[in-house]
């Protein structure tokens, strides 16, 4: 990773730089960078390396300063990424402020990845529109945020400050927020809405947000109806909604899948091959390949695609392959191998690949016990098919507090939740009238959100 910073008066900084990098198959969390010896000073260039993980190619970068120390401003120029193993190059472009007082005004900034001279992301406006519910009590006077999530990944936070309306979030009104040059995030699936409880009447009822994106000319609706607030509801002032335009489908029965084999230079065949699918849910039935003088398959440095119906398996785990001996073939006492390289996997419904790299060479046998296992190496999720796990769920939290002595505490305590999914966000594990977290005890919290899938951290 290389990055410049700008030959302007004042340029280098003393902040903190956090960084989080967007690519199709997937992100990053955001990480800080190391600031040794006399790093991101005024016209220079800094080189290091990062570890990362594999989701090239890249789509976007955001850049975010703590607006700490001596020198809380920066004019960054731009960042070069040069991957290790392949030498891929990517650039991000800035060239402008990130300070309170200066250029844009903001402590974030967030940039399109270009690669061989091509934008990796179409740029977009969004304005939304955000209506308080028409109940007693349903304004609020706190400060509004929200994260807006589609398939490009997120919006970062967007802070809801300026409307027609002189006082926001009134009860039965419509406030509309614009925000101009931001990167499309595509198709959108979440949205994420939060207030800081400040102000005289910081309870807020929320009816509906509604997401333009003024590119595509197309709106998503987010229905809300709860509460955001400390004291009404279940308390939680932090909200995951799943955008209404996408249908939830019931889950699947039965799928095509596609199956993409890459034959190496290690060996061809002109034998059977069979596979067998092992899935979260279900295994699949034997799948042959028969190969044919017609119709031949396996030849060296080539690929063969073929289509297989099945039962729906879930997310696919590991494979069972084989090579056989077609009925009355004679076998030369020599061994005879088939050099599978890789095997790609898609289900077709929804679109997700399961990749396997399997580089291996398997012999001729007249039986079917004798076969190779492999699992997979990468999955790319579909966005079909996160927006299916977006639905409204409890989480139970129990906490049980330690018996040593001083223990417990007084403080107030936060959670988040980390999933396959994304995250609940900063969460408080708040209950009325109880003295909660004291040395020995347990307690139990429910917090609310969409489904997060597997759970990480």
């Amino acid at each position: 990773m290389t990055v410049w910073t700008g030959d302007v008066v004042g340029g280098g900084t003393d902040s903190n730089i956090f960084m989080t990098l967007y690519g199709i198959n997937g992100s990053t969390e955001e990480m800080q960078l190391d600031k040794k010896k006399a790093r991101f000073e005024r016209e220079q260039n800094d080189t290091f390396i990062m570890e990362i993980l594999d989701i090239a190619p890249f789509t976007k970068m955001r850049i975010r300063i703590d607006g700490l120390g001596s020198r809380p401003e920066w004019f960054l120029e731009r960042i070069l990424l040069k991957n290790m193993n392949t030498g891929d190059l990517t650039m991000f472009y800035y060239g402008d402020w990130l300070s309170q007082r200066k250029g844009k005004k903001t402590l974030v900034c967030e940039m399109c990845a270009v690669i061989d001279e091509e934008e990796m992301m179409e740029w977009t406006s969004y304005t939304v529109a955000v209506k308080t519910s028409n109940i007693l009590g349903a304004g609020t006077d706190a400060n509004v945020f929200i994260i807006i999530f589609g398939e490009n990944g997120d919006s970062g936070t967007l802070a809801l400050k300026q409307s027609a309306n002189w006082n926001k979030f009134e009860r039965n009104n419509t406030d509309t927020f614009n925000f101009p040059d931001m990167l499309s995030l595509g198709h959108l699936c979440k949205l994420r809405v939060w207030h800081d409880n400040k102000g005289i009447f910081p309870s807020w009822h929320l009816s509906y947000v509604d997401v333009k994106d003024n590119s595509r000319d197309e709106t998503f609706h987010f229905q809300c109806d709860c509460w955001l607030s400390k004291s009404e509801g279940d308390g939680q002032t932090v909200r995951d909604f799943a955008c209404a335009n996408n249908k939830i489908h019931d889950e699947l029965e039965e799928t095509t899948y596609e199956i993409v084999i890459e034959t190496g230079n290690g060996g061809e065949t002109r034998e059977n091959v069979w596979l067998i699918l092992e899935g979260r849910k279900n295994r699949s039935k034997e799948f042959l390949v028969e190969n044919s003088s017609r119709q031949r398959a396996f030849r060296k440095g080539t690929t063969d695609t073929f289509e297989f119906d099945s039962i729906y398996l879930g997310d696919i785990a590991s494979l069972c392959v084989g090579h056989l001996a077609r009925e009355d073939r004679f076998i030369p006492k020599r061994e005879l191998v088939w050099h599978v390289k890789t095997i790609t996997i898609t289900e077709m419904e929804y679109g997700n690949v399961y990749f396997f790299n399997c580089d291996c060479l398997i012999p001729l046998k007249r039986k079917r016990k004798y076969f190779k296992v492999f699992e997979v190496t990468k999955t790319t999720e579909s966005f079909a098919s996160k927006v299916q796990s977006l639905v409204p769920v409890k989480y139970e939290v129990i906490v049980t507090t330690g018996y040593e002595p001083g223990a417990g505490t007084d403080a107030n305590v936060f959670v988040t939740i980390f999933g396959a999914n994304g995250d609940t966000g900063k969460r408080r594990l708040k209950q009325k009238m109880r003295n909660l977290f004291e040395r020995g005890s347990t307690d139990r919290f429910f917090l609310e959100t969409l489904e997060l899938g597997e759970l990480r951290k």
